[in-house]
């Protein structure tokens, strides 16, 4: 009774004048961008997801099923679901156990820059940011994850064993049609020949992120696949910082030279990773070698090394070691 008469107090009040009605607030969409941890799930673009992911990478958040991460986007608990929350916006963070109450299953073929891959059962329980595919077959995906304790969030290569064991996720409230990121856009080729100005296609996005990652920029609009004006200029900017000739267009030896750009350490038969990638991508290039760019240091790959020392008067001992990155390098 007593609210009652409350509310029909304060309503004679208000129309006599004397308290004004309090005025609904109108809430705002919740901001991508915001520095406080999202109050709704957010609606996001595969960049967006990625460049709350990529800070997490750049500040090495080691993996922990009870410690909590804060930074910009918001405070996350450390672990690999806690990362993908954290990566699509979501005001709670969840676990693999709930994870689907926000996203959809699609096919593993179909897996976009920021979907995810997820696996919960009675004895497995993990999930990863999907980047891109580390091979031509779709079999092996690139990841950025929380992985384990005692290492921090990172990217990682997936084994075809390990990425079968895996479902394909999307998030439901990712807002399609950007395509401003090289995370997108894959470096491996069976061939590389050569392109040239008015060139369209997934080799000049290849090429644009290649040169944009060499510190060659192509445009702000990131890889748009089309040779225009700005990639020729990165293109010849380049081809002169490797003692090249000025051309403009990406022929066999600027693909060469851009393909095997990184660390250089010594890799033989049995070796396998990211360097024995760049290898095998190079090798393609400079021989149109053919080879399965599977990050394996095999038979074959020793093979494509023995045959472009010989090319180039290094020691043909199947060996990839200082000389032969630096004519790899050199876009020999």
């Amino acid at each position: 009774m007593r609210t009652i008469a409350a509310s029909v107090l304060a309503a004679v009040l208000i129309l006599c004048g004397l308290i004004q009605p309090v005025p609904r607030i109108a809430l705002a969409a919740p901001d991508p961008h915001s520095a406080e941890h999202p109050a709704a799930d957010l609606r996001l673009t595969r960049d967006d997801i990625l460049t709350r992911a990529k800070s997490w990478i750049d500040e090495r958040v080691p993996y922990s099923q009870s410690a909590k991460h804060t930074n910009r986007y918001g405070t996350y608990r450390q672990d690999c679901s806690g990362y993908v929350s954290m990566a699509w916006g979501l005001k709670t963070a969840r676990w693999t156990g709930d994870i689907m109450e926000v996203a959809t299953r699609i096919e593993k073929k179909n897996l976009l820059p920021g979907d995810s891959l997820w696996v919960h059962s009675s004895s497995h329980q993990h999930m990863a940011l999907f980047l891109r595919w580390a091979n031509a077959a779709k079999t092996q995906a690139v990841v950025w994850e929380e992985y384990r304790t005692g290492t921090v969030a990172s990217e990682r290569t997936w084994s075809a064993d390990r990425t079968a064991g895996f479902t394909a996720i999307r998030y439901r409230n990712v807002l399609e049609g950007d395509a401003k990121t090289c995370a997108a856009v894959s470096l491996d080729h069976p061939r590389y020949p050569e392109i040239a100005p008015a060139a369209t296609g997934d080799l000049v996005k290849t090429a644009q992120c290649l040169l944009t990652s060499a510190g060659f920029p192509t445009g702000a609009n990131g890889p748009t696949g089309t040779f225009d004006d700005t990639t020729s200029s990165a293109t010849k900017q380049f081809q002169t910082s490797r003692g090249l000739p000025s051309l403009g267009k990406v022929d066999s030896h600027t693909w060469t030279a851009l393909l095997a750009r990184g660390t250089t350490p010594q890799v033989q038969d049995g070796a396998s990773g990211d360097a024995v990638l760049r290898l095998q991508r190079a090798l393609n290039a400079a021989l149109d070698a053919g080879l399965e760019l599977d990050g394996r240091f095999g038979a074959n790959t020793t093979a494509a090394v023995k045959r472009y020392q010989g090319a180039h008067g290094l020691s043909a001992d199947g060996i990839v070691g200082p000389n032969t990155w630096a004519a790899l390098q050199a876009g020999k």
